[in-house]
This record gives structure tokens, C-alpha cells and sequence, in this order.
């Protein structure tokens, strides 16, 4: 082998390279973005299946410290999903669907979402109450868009969902008015 032929070499797979990388990067994205618009979207519909089968209230709402041994709901309907999310049986009733661990029934928690550019709520209130029908009591008529981390519009997800408590994903994000 000589000198010009690994040259050569070398010359074909950077090219190859500066094609290649783009290219997984975008499929990377997109990977991340399809998880968790479906990690989100099995969430809305569990919430939702425990409310029927509990016949009580089952509440989603953001949190910043899902992980830790007693997780709370975020205060503001403006706190961002991207730290995770809990899902609770509001047992006790209490009007402002606040998690207390030794009155309400944790079902499920969620850590933070990082691969991805994050997820907008675009109207508050900022937690989902399901009533034991399966109706959204708090939250109906609302959608999520998931982002890419570069923002990509080509890339954005949303995920809509109706008063009657079902969600659907849309690539569309005009797809939920």
C-alpha cells in the first residue's frame, strides 16, 4: 500500500463521514423524540384505564423531584414536564390535586426526559385529572408539543388530547384546533 492510495483512503471516509453524520444525528432526534412522545402518550392512556378500574380520580402532574422517596407535584402551571412527571389516586379528595403520600395511592413515577428538546403544555392548568369515567375533569381540550434538540419543525410531535379523556399523536401541530 502507498502513500497515495492510503490518501485516497483516508480522503473517501472523511467524505463519507461528513455526509454520515448529519444524518445520525437527525435519525438520533428523532429516536429520542418518538420515545418520549410514546412514553408520554402510554402515561395519558394508563392514567386513564386506573381511573376507570379504581373508579376514582387519577391525577398526572409535572414534578421535580419524581425520583426521590416522596415525590410532589410542581406548584406553577407554567413548570416544565422535562423533569418527569407522577401518577396518583387522588384518595383524598383534596381540591388542588396535591400528591400526599399517606393519603393518596402512588401508581406510577417518571424521571427527567434529557435526549430530547423538551415538552410545551399549551394551556394550563398545568396536571391532568381523570375522573373514574375516563373524562377529563382538569386538563381537556389541551395538547403537549415534544421538541427535538435542534428544534427541527420537520421534527415536532404533539399530542392532543379531547374532554372525553383520549389522546392521539399528530405530526400536524395545527392538528389539535
Amino acid at each position: 500500500m502507498t502513500l497515495i492510495e492510503l490518501m485516497v483512503a483516508v480522503a473517501i471516509l472523511g467524505i463519507l463521514l461528513a455526509i454520515g453524520i448529519p444524518s445520525m444525528r437527525d435519525m438520533s432526534e428523532t429516536e429520542a423524540l418518538r420515545s418520549h412522545t410514546n412514553t408520554f402518550f402510554s402515561t395519558l392512556r394508563y392514567a386513564r384505564s386506573e381511573a376507570i378500574r379504581n373508579r376514582a380520580q387519577v391525577v398526572i402532574c409535572p414534578s421535580n423531584n419524581s425520583e426521590s422517596a416522596s415525590p410532589s407535584c410542581s406548584n406553577g402551571d407554567a413548570d416544565p414536564w422535562e423533569p418527569g412527571w407522577i401518577i396518583f389516586v387522588n384518595r383524598d379528595g383534596d381540591p388542588d390535586y396535591s400528591f400526599d403520600i399517606g393519603a393518596d395511592t402512588l401508581l406510577r413515577v417518571q424521571g427527567p426526559i434529557t435526549t430530547s428538546g423538551g415538552i410545551a403544555k399549551l394551556s394550563s392548568p398545568n396536571k391532568l385529572v381523570y375522573r373514574s369515567t375516563g373524562l377529563l375533569k382538569i386538563g381537556g381540550s389541551s395538547s403537549f408539543t415534544f421538541n427535538t434538540k435542534s428544534m427541527n419543525l420537520a421534527q415536532k410531535k404533539r399530542i392532543c388530547i379531547a374532554l372525553s379523556g383520549r389522546a392521539r399523536i399528530s405530526a400536524s401541530l395545527d392538528a389539535c384546533t
